[in-house]
């Protein structure tokens, strides 16, 4: 007797679906927009010592980056990606008082001024000014980073 078409079709089915739900996603938080060919980001959100993530979208690809202070008070931004781990786009996570990779596992405190490369795992530095009250980051310097997000 002919077993239903549905019996072939639904483990199909489901193998597709486990397949792309496990295949690498981009990783999306705060959205940003340039205006004028730069991003702005007000100082009264990032002065909280907390560290902040960021997507810019370009090209269809999301950019991310993140906003940090160190033990000093200034504030320091890089994209969400290392010059070795970043093929597998998972980025960094905070994990109490420093940022770790998400691939590799490397750590860094946040309070530290300048991030030594352990490895060839380091956040990439991301360009950015502060004007007045705001963090200032130009367009063309985010759009250098596409490449580690594609």
């Amino acid at each position: 007797m002919p077993q239903p078409l549905s019996r072939y079709l639904l483990p199909s089915l489901a193998l597709s679906i486990a397949i792309l739900a496990c295949s690498q996603r981009q990783l999306e938080y705060t959205h940003v927009q340039d205006h004028d060919g730069a991003v702005t980001i007000p100082l009264k959100g990032l002065n909280d010592g907390d560290v902040h993530f960021f997507t810019y979208q370009y090209n269809g690809t999301n950019i991310n980056f993140f906003v940090r202070m160190d033990g000093k008070g200034n504030l320091h931004a890089h994209f969400d990606a290392c010059f070795t781990c970043y093929s597998k786009k998972k980025g960094y996570a905070v994990e109490g008082t420093q940022i770790i990779c998400r691939d590799c596992k490397t750590k860094f405190l946040l309070k530290d001024e300048k991030w030594v490369n352990q490895g060839g795992c380091v956040p990439i530095d991301l360009t950015s000014e502060i004007i007045r009250d705001t963090m200032v980051i130009q367009k063309e310097k985010i759009v250098k980073g596409e490449r580690f997000f594609k």
